[in-house]
């Protein structure tokens, strides 16, 4: 891609992800503060300049052409395009701390994370999580808090203590800071936005 148009299109996902948020800001939620927050930070997002020029895959980006047809007719769609269009350019990763002896062959497999060619202030870690279809990412605590967008899937989402509930595209999801989080795909990966805010 040329990089002019990588740069519009990594411009017209950020507005894409403030429009879905300003909606759900203006329906006074219980998320309404926290989303606040995170529309304030996104102001500091912008294109990369570091981003390597070669992209990287994981395994489970073999799931994302799936995902990103199931998010073409959801609420998300206009950042599930925004992403296809970038999907050449992007570099997945996995947690360091993670492999196959501690989180098993198949989490490795089908599990991967990727900034979007996106950089911010250091109060904010913004990008997407993929996770294939029969994975359990067990509930687990992090010192942040956390506004999470289902752009695609109808995964089930655990919030500290509460049981675990079914979220669809469009829905977003926020945690504490400190608390903890689960996710349990179900029979279909799910991809999610996340945008992590620390003290």
């Amino acid at each position: 891609m040329e990089h002019e148009k990588i740069k519009n299109t990594k411009i017209r996902l950020i507005k894409s992800v403030k429009n879905i948020f300003e909606d759900e800001v203006e329906k006074n939620t219980a998320c309404s503060s926290q989303i606040r927050r995170v529309l304030d930070l996104m102001e500091t997002l912008e294109p990369d300049p570091d981003q390597p020029q070669q992209p990287e895959a994981v395994p489970g980006c073999r799931h994302l052409s799936q995902l990103l047809d199931m998010a073409e007719t959801g609420p998300a769609a206009a950042v599930g395009a925004a992403i296809r269009e970038l999907e050449p350019t992007l570099v997945w990763a996995q947690n360091p701390r993670y492999n196959a002896e501690n989180k098993g062959a198949d989490f490795m497999d089908n599990y991967g994370w990727s900034a979007l060619g996106l950089i911010s202030s250091s109060k904010m870690s913004f990008g997407v999580l993929m996770l294939g279809p029969g994975l359990t990412y067990p509930p687990t605590s992090y010192e942040s808090e956390g506004v999470f967008l289902v752009i695609s899937g109808s995964p089930e989402w655990k919030s500290g203590d509460a049981p675990w509930v079914r979220v669809e595209s469009g829905d977003i999801i926020c945690r504490p800071f400190g608390g903890a989080e689960g996710k349990r795909p179900g029979t279909k990966p799910m991809l999610a936005l996340y945008a992590w805010m620390y003290k």
